[in-house]
């Protein structure tokens, strides 16, 4: 076992029994990153490690950098990546991957390499499918689970972009479920061996010289020196972090690709499964926020049975996915006339958007054409003040039906409770909050302020704008977002 987690005793909290776990949220970008670097350092004999996104950024080049160290002190290395989200990666990939102790796979690859829209022309069922889980697993005793990919917008590393994300650090029996579902996807027959997909692309350029200048670089040390600063990364570095310790279950979802789609998505299938039926409350928290038209009957049938029911997702100023954002405005209407509470995060620039965020993230055009401001990105369900989910799911049809999904169920009324709190104390007074006028038309109440200012147009539209979300939101493309 690793001496740095098998002799570390969390702080704080009363360790649990047997069956219990320790779990730690990362709500900060910097904290995220400095878990994932302190465990990259104590790693001693395997680092497990799978993402949808991983860029070629400062943070993505100097987690590439972290891996390579540990494989060269002797850490033996299984990095899994979502073809999707590794584009122009090849040549870095196949660097890599030819280090004895890192082996590489590349989930539903592309066939096509070069010009990748080809490949969407004709293969775009099986492309459709993606691996969406997200995990850092170190030597059996500790995993990282939850929404965020590798990327500076994830870390706080940018300063023209932020994605606000969740992440928790657990230890204990719930870690050899998450090394257990890695190894299921690890062995899918869509997870191909790296060097097989990328045979042709070849090393150029030198990657060890270019990793050590990035990392040795001003702007590498002025972001290290921010993450060291943080408070976690002396508490990890010692072995100890505040944990919560309770049950805690691993929720994976792992859809067969090749099977039809539901006719429809409810309720149940929106929920991480194994998730209880909410009796009294349901808080959602949904970077991507699509409730389908079984899914708000649903809702609806739970609010007026005296249910509480709150979400918070992003306005169209906030998202970077149009086309979804385009499954979720019409059912606005719908959701409050039956009693759900909506949020929307807004974009701290407020400004409209144009048509580039149509385009979904993971391809380099979308990421070099985002605009700056705030995004949510976070996925966090709390019901009944009991249990708490925290993972890679977002509420809509693609992570209930046809991506794999990777988040964990932690049993505790402290960390339900803590979502149900922020709703009432910091979200009410952080986002808009959604009414019906006079005439039942949508108004956007902006509570930021002093004086709250209540608007019956979207903030952060424009006609083109708006019109394009009308025009998207009647293709049949729901089950598909």
């Amino acid at each position: 076992m690793s001496t740095f987690w098998s002799h570390a005793a969390p702080s704080g909290n009363t360790q649990g029994d047997d069956a219990s776990s320790g779990v730690l949220l990362l709500r900060t970008g910097l904290d995220a990153f400095a878990a994932r670097l302190v465990m990259a350092r104590a790693a001693q004999r395997t680092l497990d490690v799978q993402y949808y996104i991983w860029h070629d950024d400062l943070s993505g080049l100097l987690m590439l950098a972290e891996l390579k160290a540990a494989a060269d002190r002797g850490v033996s290395i299984r990095l899994l990546l979502d073809d999707l989200g590794v584009p122009r990666m090849d040549a870095r990939i196949a660097y890599l991957n030819q280090h004895p102790n890192i082996e590489v796979r590349l989930y539903n690859p592309f066939r096509i390499r070069r010009f990748r829209t080809l490949n969407w022309l004709f293969d775009a069922r099986r492309l459709n499918h993606r691996m969406h889980a997200k995990s850092l697993t170190v030597d059996g005793t500790a995993t990282i689970v939850g929404g965020r990919n590798i990327g500076d917008e994830y870390f706080g590393a940018r300063e023209d972009a932020l994605f606000a994300d969740l992440d928790a650090i657990a230890v204990g029996p719930v870690v050899d479920d998450v090394r257990e579902a890695f190894d299921r996807t690890w062995h899918h027959p869509l997870a191909r061996l790296a060097h097989d997909v990328i045979h042709g692309a070849g090393v150029t350029g030198n990657h060890e010289l270019e990793l050590l200048r990035v990392s040795r670089s001003g702007k590498a040390r002025e972001y290290l020196d921010a993450v060291k600063a943080r408070p976690l990364f002396d508490e990890l570095s010692r072995g100890e972090f505040d944990a919560t310790w309770a049950p805690v279950r691993l929720v994976q979802t792992l859809p067969d690709p090749q099977a039809e789609p539901k006719p429809e998505v409810g309720l149940a299938s929106l929920l991480p499964p194994t998730l209880a039926t909410p009796s009294r409350e349901l808080n959602v928290v949904s970077g991507y926020f699509v409730p389908t038209s079984r899914g708000i009957d649903d809702l609806v049938a739970l609010a007026r049975s005296g249910v509480s029911i709150r979400v918070l997702t992003n306005c169209y100023a906030a998202t970077d996915v149009g086309i979804v954002h385009a499954g979720y405005a019409p059912t606005r209407r719908r959701l409050l006339e039956g009693g759900v509470e909506l949020f929307e995060m807004p974009a701290p620039d407020d400004k409209p958007k144009t048509f580039r965020k149509f385009v979904r993230p993971g391809s380099a055009f979308a990421r070099s054409a985002r605009e700056p401001g705030g995004t949510l990105h976070a996925k966090a369900i709390s019901v009944d003040g009991t249990e708490f989910y925290v993972g890679s799911s977002n509420f809509d049809p693609r992570s209930a039906c046809i991506n794999t999904e990777l988040g964990i169920l932690v049993e505790d009324g402290g960390l339900a409770t803590g979502l149900s709190e922020l709703f009432t104390e910091e979200i009410a007074q952080s986002t808009y909050r959604l009414t019906l006028g006079e005439r039942g038309e949508v108004v956007w109440i902006d509570e930021r302020d002093d004086v709250p200012e209540a608007s019956q147009v979207e903030p952060g539209t424009n006609v083109l704008s708006r019109s394009l979300v009308r025009a998207l939101s009647l293709l049949p493309i729901e089950r598909l977002l």
